[in-house]
């Protein structure tokens, strides 16, 4: 069954292994508002575990004791790339989203490199630079990260999903950095601010994010 009275987004996370693939795969269905109406979070079978956590080099020990904890608590289940594409085609066929990953590029990467297919999403936009042309050239944003020390190494304003979404969403700890959270609950409160921030078609057109002026089906008006 199609719904299409909505205008519905899939946000896609994933963790990633040292040499390049998805270990931890997160996926949401949100409306406008960033209501969930489907989500998915899975652990990738012959991946998860066989190698370190890119992010998490460091402590890879910690990484996979917090993972096996999701996975004893039934908040993660383990399964194939094929799994992960039958869901991706249920959503295609039910909600017709719009994709979008915060710097979609990287996760699009390591999604082919998984065997997990985004490309049967035509209409697609990166959350980051959405973001960048909407919530982080405001006072406000600017105001968040010198109260917060939310700075790049070079000194510019941070544009780390982590620190945006508390931005516009206060109540939030720091991210945990597992798929499923990011993707619902960090990333999902980002779209859901751009979409409601004032002129955010006029501004993704503007930074080129929206080439085409009607582009209506980005914010789903």
């Amino acid at each position: 069954m199609r719904i299409t009275l909505k205008h519905y987004y899939l946000i896609v996370d994933v963790e990633t292994t040292s040499d390049d693939r998805v270990a931890d795969f997160g996926a949401v269905v949100v409306d406008r508002k960033g209501n969930v109406a489907a989500s998915l979070g899975v652990l990738i079978e012959g991946i998860f575990g066989e190698a370190d956590f890119h992010w998490a080099l460091g402590n890879p020990k910690h990484t996979l004791r917090k993972y096996r904890g999701l996975v004893a608590n039934g908040d993660r289940a383990i399964a194939t790339p094929a799994y992960v594409n039958r869901w991706l085609a249920e959503m295609a066929a039910t909600f017709s989203p719009i994709l979008t990953a915060y710097n979609i590029g990287f996760d699009w990467g390591k999604c082919r490199n998984t065997g997990i297919d985004l490309g049967i999403f035509p209409r697609r936009f990166d959350l980051l630079q959405a973001a960048k042309a909407v919530i982080v050239p405001t006072d406000d944003y600017a105001k968040a990260c010198h109260e917060n020390d939310w700075f790049t190494k070079g000194g510019k304003l941070s544009s780390k999903a982590d620190h945006v979404a508390r931005f516009v969403d206060p109540t939030l700890p720091a991210e945990p950095h597992t798929a499923l959270e990011d993707a619902r609950d960090y990333e999902g409160a980002i779209l859901a601010a751009i979409i409601a921030a004032p002129n955010s078609r006029e501004k993704l057109v503007a930074a080129g994010i929206a080439k085409n002026p009607s582009a209506k089906w980005m914010l789903g008006a």
